[in-house]
């Protein structure tokens, strides 16, 4: 089995982080739009969460948008009803996939910080070395 931690899987593992990142894009708004009145107040919120959701979109900072959209998701998650705590629990959910597995190759991070290798040693048998 692969291990796809810190690194950018592409083909339809990155397609699939792709579509994750655009729906929950969207659910950033949603979030923000049922949150109880008295956490905060004015146009702050919209205006983070348009930040987040275009993080998530363009695949900048993603993990970082991640969780803080399922800490946002956890602080809604206490004044919810039973239906949208089953929903909220998926979201949250859904953004530590994003946190854990990254934000696929299909992204501004994986062109940022992707698919290097770095040689710690410069005599390696496999680069000629006499060992």
């Amino acid at each position: 089995m692969s291990n796809y931690v810190c690194r950018y899987p592409d083909g339809p593992a990155g397609l699939a982080l792709l579509i994750v990142r655009m729906s929950y894009a969207v659910v950033a708004f949603g979030i923000v739009a049922t949150m109880p009145t008295g956490h905060v107040g004015g146009a702050f919120p919209y205006v983070a969460s348009g930040l987040v959701a275009l993080s998530l979109l363009i695949g900048l900072a993603t993990r970082w948008a991640a969780l803080l959209l399922g800490m946002a998701a956890a602080i809604d998650l206490a004044a919810a009803g039973p239906i949208q705590q089953l929903i909220l629990t998926g979201h949250i959910g859904a953004c530590a996939l994003i946190v854990l597995i990254g934000p696929g190759a299909f992204s501004i991070d994986a062109k940022r910080h992707g698919r290097r290798v770095i040689h710690l040693n410069s005599n390696t048998p496999d680069r000629g070395a006499d060992n």
